[in-house]
C-alpha cells in the first residue's frame, strides 16, 4: 500500500529535529541524507511507525540512518548469482490490496549461513519492488513442514527486529501459514519483541484460509495454492 499522505508542515518539522540529531554526515549515506529532504512518502512512513510522535520518528530516522551506514546496506548486491539456499527467501506477486508478497520458507534455511541470510534480508527489502515508493509488503512465513530442528531463532529474532526497528512501517502483515503447535515456545520466545501493534498484524492462518489476503491464483504451492511457483532446494 502506498504511504499515507503528510502535511508539509509536519513533514518539515520531523526534518527539522532529525537535523538537530544529525550532527556527523559521516554516519550517513549521503542519498539517505538527500532523500530525506524531499520523500515525503518515506517521512510518512516513520511517523507510521512512531505512531505520529514527531519526535520519536525524527530519533528512529537517525538510528535507522546510522544502521543502515554500518550496516552497508547500500552497497550490498546479490543481484547475481547468489548463494542458491538464500533465495529461499522471494518477492513474488501481490496481495489482494497491491502490496508485494515476501515468501519465506524457514524449511531450507542454513543456519551455519546465517550471517549471510541476515545481509541477503536486507538486501530483499532495499530492492523491493516498490521501495522507491515506500510501499508495504506482505511477509508470508510457509511453516508447513518445520518443526525445532529447522528453526534458526537467532535468525527469526534478526528478521523481526528488521521489521520492528531498521524499517520505516514497511510489513503490512505477516502470514505465518500452518505453524505446528511443536513451535508455540519459539513463538512466545521471539514474539516479546513485537510492539502491541505489531502483533496485531500477524495472523496465523491454515492451509487456505491464505486465500483471504492474496488472490487464489497467486497463492504458491508451498502453502497449498495452484501457483506452481516452487524454491527448489539445490
Amino acid at each position: 500500500m502506498a504511504a499515507a499522505p503528510i502535511a508539509k508542515d509536519v513533514a518539515d518539522e520531523i526534518r527539522n529535529k532529525f537535523t538537530a540529531l544529525a550532527t556527523d554526515a559521516s554516519k550517513y549515506y549521503e542519498a539517505d541524507l538527500e532523500r530525506i529532504k524531499t520523500d515525503d512518502k518515506l517521512v510518512s512512513r516513520f511517523l507510521a511507525h512512531q505512531r505520529d510522535d514527531k519526535d520519536e520518528t525524527a530519533k528512529m530516522i537517525e538510528s535507522v540512518f546510522t544502521w543502515r551506514k554500518v550496516n552497508s546496506v547500500r552497497d550490498l548486491d546479490f543481484s547475481k548469482d547468489p548463494d542458491h539456499v538464500l533465495t529461499s527467501m522471494y518477492f513474488r506477486g501481490q496481495d489482494l490490496d497491491g502490496a508485494d508478497v515476501l515468501w519465506v520458507e524457514p524449511k531450507y534455511f542454513d543456519k551455519t549461513k546465517r550471517a549471510e541470510f541476515e545481509k541477503y534480508l536486507m538486501w530483499l527489502v532495499e530492492n523491493r519492488p516498490g521501495e522507491a515508493d515506500s510501499s508495504q509488503i506482505t511477509i508470508v512465513l510457509a511453516l508447513g513442514d518445520v518443526g525445532l530442528t529447522e528453526v534458526d531463532v537467532e535468525f527469526i529474532k534478526y528478521f523481526i527486529n528488521i521489521f520492528m526497528y531498521y524499517t520505516a512501517d514497511v510489513m503490512k502483515k505477516m502470514i505465518i501459514h500452518n505453524m505446528h503447535w511443536l513451535l508455540n515456545g519459539v513463538w512466545k520466545l521471539v514474539s516479546v519483541m513485537l510492539s502491541e501493534g505489531a502483533k496485531k498484524r500477524v495472523l496465523f492462518l491454515k492451509n487456505k484460509e491464505v486465500n483471504k489476503h492474496i488472490p487464489e491464483a497467486s497463492v504458491l504451492a508451498c502453502v497449498g495454492g495452484p501457483d506452481p511457483f516452487r524454491y527448489q532446494a539445490a
